[in-house]
């Protein structure tokens, strides 16, 4: 939990919301618990409490169901490499400045504050560049390469620096499941997009590989859960299900 006795760090939650998507096609718009998923992470995110929440979208469609719902979203550039990209126009549009910047995806709809919290917690070292967060690497994922893994070992308090991130473990060991929520310092986010694409970013499809190979300091924390993600119509029928349950 964040020491209360500390100062708080001034956070801003944005979450870039790319239309199209391949697997599933215009992901963002698909309904959960009966609203668009991209409402039903951002109402989420703003029941967190720690930041403003906004959105950032190439798609008119869903700058105008965020209006609807009373969701801040701002209107970015279409030629967006990455998610990344967009999350930092949107800090340049916004113009106001933060200590902590949270990269959430559109399409996480069920998390808890554990995870932001412990996050948040990293940037108490004022090395870390950036945070983000691991689980337990199930038995059946370990040959998954659509499954990110992070190499890290923990401490007591169950944190650790990255030293690689891989879709193949390869029977290396102290691999975790990788969560896909980034924090950053805006200072390193901004030098971090316009650094060029590394070998092992390509290789892997993996964007973290270029923070790790221009020496920043990814620092991981593990918790107890795995947010699930949604990718394909089978993810999505298997969220519906588990909110279904829950109501």
């Amino acid at each position: 939990m964040i020491n209360k006795n500390k100062k708080i760090p001034s956070i801003v939650i944005i979450i870039p919301a790319r239309l199209e998507s391949v697997r599933l096609r215009k992901k963002l718009l698909k309904k959960i618990d009966g609203i668009p998923m991209i409402i039903k992470v951002a109402k989420n995110a703003e029941k967190l409490d720690i930041g403003p929440v906004v959105v950032g979208t190439d798609s008119f469609e869903i700058l105008k169901i965020c209006k609807k719902n009373k969701i801040e979203c701002l209107l970015t550039n279409k030629d967006h490499k990455s998610g990344t990209d967009r999350v930092y126009e949107v800090y340049k549009l916004i113009d106001t400045s933060y200590d902590l910047i949270i990269n959430l995806q559109g399409d996480l709809p069920i998390f808890k504050k554990e995870l932001f919290e412990k996050m948040i917690c990293l940037f108490e070292d004022k090395t870390v560049d950036i945070g983000s967060a691991v689980c337990k690497l199930d038995k059946c994922e370990i040959n998954d390469t659509n499954v990110v893994k992070a190499q890290v070992n923990l401490d007591k308090k169950d944190t650790g620096v990255a030293l690689n991130f891989s879709r193949n473990v390869n029977g290396n060991s102290n691999f975790y499941h990788h969560i896909g929520v980034y924090v950053y310092r805006p200072k390193v986010l901004e030098e971090f997009i316009k650094l060029k694409q590394t070998k092992n970013e390509i290789d892997r499809s993996l964007e973290q590989m270029r923070a790790l190979d221009n020496n920043y300091k990814i620092k991981l924390t593990k918790v107890s859960y795995n947010p699930p993600s949604i990718d394909t119509p089978s993810d999505l029928r298997k969220i519906r299900l588990i909110l279904k349950r829950k109501n």
